[in-house]
Formats: C-alpha cells, structure tokens, sequence
C-alpha cells in the first residue's frame, strides 16, 4: 500500500502537462500501438491541455469582472462562470484522477465484458473525462484517491448498464446499427425523458399519431435561417452575449465589447483545444479497439460511441437552436441558479440527443424534456460550482483577480455525480460502500438481464423451428 501511496504521489509531483502525456503515451505502448504514434500522441495531449488552460484564462482576465458587475448592479444572483464541457474535460483530465482514468476505465470494460456484464466495447475514449471528474470531484472532498476512482467506477457501471439496455433503441432512432452510448454525461437525460414519457403517454399526446417528427426539409429550412445561424454560430453567439451581459453589469463602451471579444474568443478557442487533445487520443483509442474486438469475436458486442452521433437527428437539430434562448431565459428565472449561460450555449445539441432517442423524435415532447432538464441542470451545477472550482484549482488552473468567481458547466454528467457528491459529503465510509453496491448490483442485474435475454432468443428460436 506505501508502494502504490508513493507511485502515485510521484506521477502526480510531475503536473499535468508531463503526468497526463507521460500516462497516455504508456498506455499507447500496452495496448501495442506503434512507439511513434503513442509518444507523439501523449505530447499532443499535453498540448492541448496547455491550449485550454491559455483559453480558460479568458474567464478570469475577462469574464470574472462581468460577474461581480451583474451581481452588484442588476440585482441578479448570478455568481457561477458557466465554462462548458470541454472547459471541463481538460480540468478533470489534469488532476491525479484524471491521469489514472483512461487505463481504469480501459480495464473496467475489459472485465466487464469477460464476465457476462456488458456488451458494449467503449471506443470513445475521449469521453472518460465524465468518469474523471466524478472521481475528481469525490477525491477533493475526501482527499482519498482510492473513493475517488471507486466513484469514477460506479459511474462507469451505471453507464454501462443503461448503454446496453437502450441500445436497440439509440440504433432505431439514430438509424445506425450496432451502436450504443455508453457516455457518461448522458445519465441525466436518460433520467428525465424516462419519466416523462409514460406521462406524456398518460397525458393521451401521441397515441393517435397527432404529434409528428419534423421533417428532414423543414430542419435544413431552420439551421439554414440566416438569424438562427447567427444565433447558433459560437462567434456571434459569444460576442452578443458577452457584449450584452457587460452592459447589463454595468460596464463601459469599450470594456463591454472588449467582453464580447474574449467571449467569442472562449467559445470558438476552447473546442479547438479539445479537437487538439482528442487528437493524441485517436491511435490509443484505435489500438485498444482492436485488442478488444479479438477479445470478445463470439456473441453480440455493441460498439460504444459518442452521444453527437444524434446531433444530426432533425428534431435535434431544431432543439439544439431553440434551446439556447431557452436556456438563457431559466438563468433568470429557475430558483436557486448562480450560472450565467455562457460556453454551454454552443452546446445545448448535447443536452437533448438521448431525449430524442427516449421520444423517438417528436419534438413537443424532446422540447418539453429538454426545458426540464436545462432548470434541473441549472440548479445541480450551481449547488457543485463550489467543488467544481476546487477541483480546477487543484487541475493547475489558477486566477489573475483578486475577485474569487466561481466556475461550473451547464453539463449533464453532473447527474451522475451529484448523487455521490451528497452521499460523500455526509460520510465518506457510506459514499464508499454505496459505490460498491452500486457496482456489484449492475454487474448482477446485467447478468441476469443477459441471461434472460438468451434464454427468450432461444425459446423464440425454438418456436420457429416447430412452426416449420
């Protein structure tokens, strides 16, 4: 155990910028990905990472000003620097967790499908940032790095069980075949439009066929509207609004556009930050897809995508552009919000490609789900903004003013960890034994599931065979 304690305080001592390369490049080499490749892969990460950290200064020199001009001069509670996903992937990719999470989470799938608990095989390796923020976000509260990544796997299980058992469903909506999304942000909207359809169900909507799904002619007609486009263009969504909000914080001329700038600048840098890391990822990501397929060569394996493989549904494609003035709209109104929308906006597609899945595109319904769940989401990163800034400050991310802001993201794997964010805060001993359970009850009740499952395709089988 002293081992193990002094390994990773020494991987850890190095930073970020050396400990995360350092660890994706090692990784590359097991998985039998080329020397070149992986090495050149692990200094590209860390050249993302510095890319995100130059972008995420923005917020500080710029953005954090405006904040505490809102609060003073419009009366309005919002204190929160909404910074995005991607903002959040490199902070949970830059802590101790972050470093150990892709070999974690590559082993965790490995085992999971050795024993009967998953079909899905997660190429998406990107996206493990969800788990590492999870197991970030319990590390700083119990300072205990074994809780954090037992956090990070209960997360990962959750997923794993859901992406399976909805996987029919993703690949009729979405009209790819044997897909699934095991992605960890994806929990909440699984949540909320699960609920809400039996009632809307209930409600009589959609019984008799009233309500439709938009047409793919009538979606091209909407992004192509020359106004919708400037108001879903990160460019001119960023300098609008931050030219907008500094005026409304009582900002000059000069400072408020100043503002608009650097927020058009935080919206279109930031995702090229990311691009750039997602990069180093990508022959990792290929080699270990290999590894895993000659793993699992019998029986149904699902491959694991992202959930932007939906973004070009039309139902999704009109919501992601009616969401952001939406969103903007409950910042000032949903009771107990701090966030000022700001990165997230550029994003809102995300937040309702699984709800589309769960309707089955129908828009009044993915609309209606895509509202409830923005406001639930609103509150949930406002109550973590505090740990969410203490987990960036421990990521290396640091603040030029003397003003303290506060920063979150308006992102849907903070569903997933806001449940044992609360169960860690009363006690660490049950946030840890709940995360347990939660792992050893998925990996049994997917067993079952599978089993059933084989046991109906056989009985159906055999059913056929006496028909004939």
């Amino acid at each position: 155990m002293e081992f193990l304690s002094t390994f990773f305080s020494t991987i850890s001592g190095l930073g970020k910028y050396l400990m995360v390369p350092l660890m994706v490049a090692l990784i590359g080499i097991a998985f039998k990905c080329n020397v070149n490749k992986a090495v050149k892969g692990g200094i590209t990460v860390g050249i993302g990472l510095f890319g995100l950290d130059l972008a995420l200064s923005i917020v500080s020199n710029y953005l954090g000003p405006v904040a505490t001009g809102l609060v003073g001069k419009a009366n309005l509670n919002l204190d929160v620097i909404d910074v995005g996903w991607t903002a959040l992937s490199g902070i949970a990719y830059g802590t101790e967790i972050g470093a150990f999470i892709i070999p974690l989470m590559l082993a965790f799938n490995l085992i999971m499908l050795a024993v009967g608990a998953t079909k899905t095989m997660d190429i998406d390796i990107w996206n493990f940032w969800h788990y590492a923020l999870t197991g970030s976000l319990i590390y700083v509260i119990t300072n205990n790095l074994f809780f954090g990544l037992l956090a990070a796997l209960a997360h990962a299980a959750v997923i794993f069980l859901i992406a399976d058992r909805t996987a029919k469903r993703v690949q009729e909506v979405i009209g790819i075949p044997g897909i699934s999304i095991p992605h960890g942000g994806c929990l909440g909207q699984w949540i909320v439009g699960f609920i809400l359809e039996p009632l809307y169900n209930l409600l009589g909507k959609g019984k008799t066929g009233e309500e439709k799904t938009i047409s793919q002619t009538n979606a091209k007609k909407l992004q192509d509207n020359p106004v919708l486009k400037v108001i879903k263009d990160p460019i001119y969504l960023g300098f609008i609004l931050g030219t907008v909000i500094a005026f409304i914080g009582g900002q000059d001329a000069k400072t408020s556009f100043t503002t608009g700038m650097a927020m058009a600048a935080l919206l279109y840098l930031t995702p090229r930050m990311v691009k750039i890391l997602m990069e180093g990822l990508v022959p990792i990501s290929q080699a270990c897809s290999k590894i895993m397929a000659e793993k699992n060569k019998s029986g149904e394996l699902y491959i694991g995508m992202d959930n932007a493989v939906g973004l070009g549904h039309t139902t999704v494609m009109l919501i992601s552009v009616i969401a952001i003035p939406v969103c903007v709209a409950l910042c000032a109104i949903v009771p107990g919000n701090r966030i000022i929308p700001i990165a997230s906006l550029a994003a809102c597609g995300y937040n309702c490609s699984m709800l589309n899945v769960v309707h089955r595109g129908k828009v009044g319904r993915t609309l209606l789900s895509c509202t409830i769940f923005l406001a639930l989401t609103l509150v949930i990163a406002s109550i973590m903004a505090p740990k969410i800034t203490e987990v960036a400050l421990s990521s290396g991310y640091t603040w030029s003013q003397s003003e303290y802001t506060l920063i979150s993201a308006i992102s849907g794997t903070l569903w997933s960890t806001f449940p044992l964010f609360l169960l860690f805060n009363i006690n660490s001993t049950i946030g840890a034994v709940c995360c347990l359970a939660i792992i050893i009850a998925c990996v049994v009740l997917q067993k079952i599931y599978f089993k059933k499952k084989m046991q109906s395709a056989a009985e159906l089988a055999k059913a056929e065979k006496q028909d004939h």
